[in-house]
């Protein structure tokens, strides 16, 4: 599969927000359009531009600097993004994952996850923002209870995959439409264009492995190996655990094991036993308010207090403490 054409993107790249060779400004427009950021330009000559469109509560873009650039924004908070190359290469780090993206491999971004993102000279991308709220409305409907505990994904979204052909054939067909939504345009019914707008956000909550289809009891179909060892580490989170001791249980070799991580969670085996961890004692620390943050962070397998926090905050975005006394 290739990047988009021109002709597909031709509706979004008549609305353009601006363009520009200067950095400053570009840093400053991409900011207030999209998140505030922290920006290092690496080289190569600046050449940025972006477009914009909004459908419903969603927001489509094409984003790029011309020059190579280190960005870091804040976590994203009120919105997650899907980031997509349209030409050129980006690497995307997501807390302890990261991702490849090229037009073949998008990011999904998590609203709590701390992010740093390295887009090679040359990159553009095609971004879909959806709000926060979108997404927990959708998230009730799909997964009832389940959606009110945070929300996480596996960052990596094939496009050479059926079930990722499908995606962008979606987001195709919502940008085709943007000339629908002009002032004076022949607009489709609105509940259909709403039925579209909450057809692309069900398609990554449903297919997309996420948090939420996991606390919500979601059949996937994964090797045999890598449930039990999944299971296995569930089973144990106090316990010392190895990779080696979770991969003999699992009837596999370390290095298979964890190449059945990569491919089907797009994370390693320990950090994997980290984030199984670290949201058991978050839901320990909402709905046991008389044990310390200590006791809960030593039921659960971690023996050094301060990484705890440190890699507590950076998956949920604030303090233990803080989910406890929220909880109390």
């Amino acid at each position: 599969m290739h990047g988009w054409s021109r002709l597909e993107l031709a509706p979004l790249l008549k609305r353009r927000v601006f363009s520009s060779t200067q950095q400053d400004e570009t840093r400053a427009r991409v900011s207030e359009a999209l998140k505030d950021h922290r920006l290092t330009w690496k080289g190569g000559r600046v050449d940025a531009e972006l477009n914009r469109g909004r459908f419903g509560s969603l927001t489509v873009c094409t984003l790029r600097y011309g020059a190579e650039v280190h960005i870091e924004p804040d976590r994203l908070q009120d919105f997650m993004l899907v980031q997509v190359p349209l030409r050129g290469r980006a690497r995307i780090e997501c807390g302890d994952e990261g991702v490849n993206a090229d037009p073949d491999c998008a990011a999904v971004i998590a609203p709590n996850r701390r992010l740093r993102l390295h887009w090679e000279a040359g990159c553009e991308q095609l971004l879909l923002k959806i709000p926060r709220g979108k997404l927990e409305a959708m998230g009730q409907r799909a997964f009832g209870e389940a959606a009110a505990l945070p929300l996480d994904f596996s960052p990596a979204l094939r496009l050479d995959t059926p079930i990722g052909a499908a995606w962008r054939s979606m987001m195709g067909s919502l940008i085709h439409l943007l000339p629908t939504l002009d002032d004076g345009a022949r607009r489709p019914p609105a509940a259909w264009l709403e039925h579209l707008e909450d057809t692309l956000v069900l398609h990554l909550l449903y297919n997309q492995p996420n948090t939420w289809q996991t606390h919500a009891g979601m059949p996937h179909a994964v090797p045999r190996r890598l449930s039990v060892a999944e299971a296995f580490m569930r089973e144990r989170l106090g316990a010392p655990l190895t990779l080696n001791t979770i991969a003999r249980h699992a009837g596999a070799s370390a290095t298979a094991l964890t190449r059945l991580f990569q491919e089907h969670r797009n994370t390693t085996p320990m950090n994997a036993l980290r984030a199984f961890r670290l949201d058991a004692a978050r839901s320990r620390l909402k709905t046991q308010p008389d044990a310390s943050v200590t006791e809960v962070a030593l039921s659960v397998g971690f023996g050094h207090l301060g990484r705890f926090s440190e890699y507590y905050r950076e998956r949920f975005g604030e303090l233990p403490k803080e989910t406890r006394r929220a909880g109390g």
